[in-house]
């Protein structure tokens, strides 16, 4: 995870800026290594994170897909065969739900956002670090741990779950193993983890705040389908900042305030051909409305413009 942390502070140093509307003179990078940045890794599905990921064994980067132009789900933008996220999309097959606003609304543990955040039967708690620690779930490869510890609201520790009291929650998850997808051609080794903290769980709270981070990475050895060999290695993470989302009945909201900077690297090597790389940066801030703002980094270029959170894209005119 430390090579994925100095990957996350390196990006968008030396940028160039431009106007959102210069699509025409500044065109996003459309790379093999691009197209590789329109799903999340494998795994990410299994941790907190603002990325929308997928264990299923048709995900997974393969340069068949970007052939294909369809990227299991994603849509493209970009010049040539290969294409990526472009300056109309998210990358990482865009941003969850609960910063959509489309979750169930209402207050209460196991409603709202971040409702069902807590442990299961098998979870034991230690005093050495207060916290209750789950015993390790394999499922296709992929080994996953979770930990947690809870608050009330004077940051008192709770050996349990109570839900009256518990107003505080981190949770902590770890994925590592392999997994085989697009017909047992590919095999993708992983390692990821994401560790969040919720507060405004107890009854009576009028907002959740979120903060966490989350980093990954993906390493896949393959064959396409015309017999190539290649190889991809995908990095990814997020940093949720004082994320606040109020809590309302009736209906879900949206975000008051609060950033979340999201990063991805692609290095995508077919046999006997030049490497290609991608690196992209996406900073959304939220002001309580349905348009978040954001600043788009990709490959050293630069672009501001706004978000839908009902279910548009990026509007960067």
């Amino acid at each position: 995870m430390k090579m994925v942390s100095r990957f996350l502070l390196a990006v968008g140093v030396g940028i160039l800026a431009v106007a959102c509307s210069d699509n025409t003179t500044t065109p996003v990078n459309s790379s093999l290594a691009a197209s590789a940045l329109v799903t999340a890794p494998v795994s990410f599905d299994q941790i907190n994170t603002s990325f929308v990921g997928s264990t299923d064994p048709s995900f997974g980067f393969s340069p068949d897909d970007a052939d294909d132009d369809n990227g299991n789900g994603g849509e493209f933008e970009g010049e040539g065969r290969h294409r990526g996220p472009g300056w109309t999309h998210l990358m990482g097959g865009g941003i969850a739900d609960v910063f959509r606003g489309r979750i169930l609304f209402g207050g209460g543990f196991g409603r709202g956002p971040f409702g069902d955040l807590r442990d299961d039967m098998n979870c034991a708690f230690s005093s050495t670090d207060n916290r209750l620690t789950c015993q390790p779930v394999t499922r296709r490869g992929l080994t996953v741990t979770r930990s947690f510890s809870y608050l009330d609201a004077s940051g008192a520790v709770q050996q349990a779950f109570n839900d009256q009291t518990t107003n505080t929650v981190n949770a902590k998850t770890s994925v590592a193993g392999t997994r085989v997808h697009h017909s047992q051609r590919d095999t993708s080794t992983v390692s990821s983890s994401s560790d969040i903290t919720v507060g405004g769980l107890a009854s009576g709270a009028t907002a959740r705040t979120v903060n966490g981070t989350t980093a990954g990475t993906e390493n896949t050895v393959g064959i396409k389908r015309d017999g190539t060999k290649f190889t991809a290695v995908r990095m990814a993470g997020d940093t949720i900042s004082g994320v606040i989302i109020p809590l309302q009945n009736g209906r879900p909201t949206y975000p008051t305030a609060g950033t979340i900077v999201r990063s991805m690297q692609a290095t995508v090597t077919l046999a006997g051909q030049t490497p290609t790389m991608s690196t992209r940066r996406e900073v959304i801030t939220f002001d309580g409305t349905s348009t978040a703002q954001i600043s788009v980094t990709q490959d050293g270029v630069t672009k501001t413009g706004t978000l839908s959170l009902t279910g548009g894209g990026l509007d960067c005119h």
